[in-house]
This record gives structure tokens, sequence and C-alpha cells, in this order.
């Protein structure tokens, strides 16, 4: 009986060596938590409103200027599709359509996205021409305003019956 509490005293002694520190109420601190990671959380998936300001630029002729808008969805953080709607202030108005593919990468650091894009279109400006286009832009998003982002982005237009053009737009993205 006397080895049976012996046992059971020296375990009860060996298992306060694993308990943890001891405190008093009167100078016990709560855990920290840890800090966040730095970088922001502005490109994750979702849908996105832009309005921009653009440039027409032809391979032989007088630029111009314009405007449109555009929708985007992202599937993820990388991949998404945009469609976007400019005019442009040519002799008869330019009317531009354009459907992309969006692979972006984020660079959480500096809350920025380069992207690159790839799609097709129509434009009409007297007669309407399908189109392919390839391009590529920055994003900047802007944390203290709701991750309000500015774009600026090229595109390089090609087709088989008007001559091959470029448009470069500036604007505004608002995620939902």
């Amino acid at each position: 009986m006397k080895s049976l509490i012996t046992i059971l005293a020296t375990a009860a002694l060996a298992s306060s060596v694993f308990a943890g520190p001891v405190s008093s109420g009167k100078n016990a601190k709560a855990p920290v938590a840890p800090a966040p990671a730095p970088g922001c959380d502005a490109f994750g998936p979702g849908l996105n409103f832009d309005v921009f300001a653009g440039a027409f630029i032809p391979d032989s002729g007088d630029s111009e200027l314009g405007g449109g808008v555009g929708v985007g969805y992202f599937f993820n953080r990388f991949v998404g599709l945009d469609l976007n709607y400019g005019v442009y202030a040519t002799e008869s108005e330019h009317h531009q359509f354009d459907g992309n593919l969006v692979l972006r990468a984020p660079i959480d650091s500096l809350c920025i996205a380069p992207y690159a894009l790839v799609g097709g279109g129509f434009s009409t400006n007297g007669s309407t021409d399908g189109l392919y286009q390839v391009g590529g832009g920055l994003d900047v998003r802007l944390q203290s305003l709701s991750n309000l982002g500015v774009f600026a982005e090229g595109l390089y237009h090609f087709g088989d019956e008007n001559p091959d053009f470029t448009t470069v737009r500036l604007g505004l993205r608002i995620p939902f």
C-alpha cells in the first residue's frame, strides 16, 4: 500500500514539471497575437468595374482620344475575364468591343499586379471588323480606399480587314 501511495505521489509531482509557468493574477499578461503578414489582400477573386480614358493609335494616321467602361471577374488571384467597350473620336466614331483572358501576377508586398491580356473582339468604324489582341498592364490597389485600383494598359489589335492599331488606357478599377 505504501508503494502505491509513493508511486501516485511521484507521478503527481512529476506531472507538475510539464504544467507551464505559474502566474499570479497581479502580473499576468495576455498572449500577444502575431502581427499580420506584410502586404495587401486586394487581389482575391471577385467582380470589378472599370472606367477609363484611352488613346487610339493606328499604325498609320493620326491618334485619337476616347474612353470607355469595362467589367471583369477573377476566378482566383491569377486568372480572370475582362469585357470592355470603348469609343474613340476618329473621323467617324470608332467603337471597340473587347473580351480578354487576364493572367496576373500579384506582388502583395507592393500592392500591385502586372498582368497579360489575350483575346478577341470587334470594332466598328464605318465597317465591322473582327479582331484579335494581345497586351499587358499594371494594376495598383489603394488599400486605404477600399482597394480602389488605378490601372494602365496597352493592347495591340490586329485583324483581317482594317489596319492594325494600338489602344492605351488609363483608368479606375472599382472592386465589388
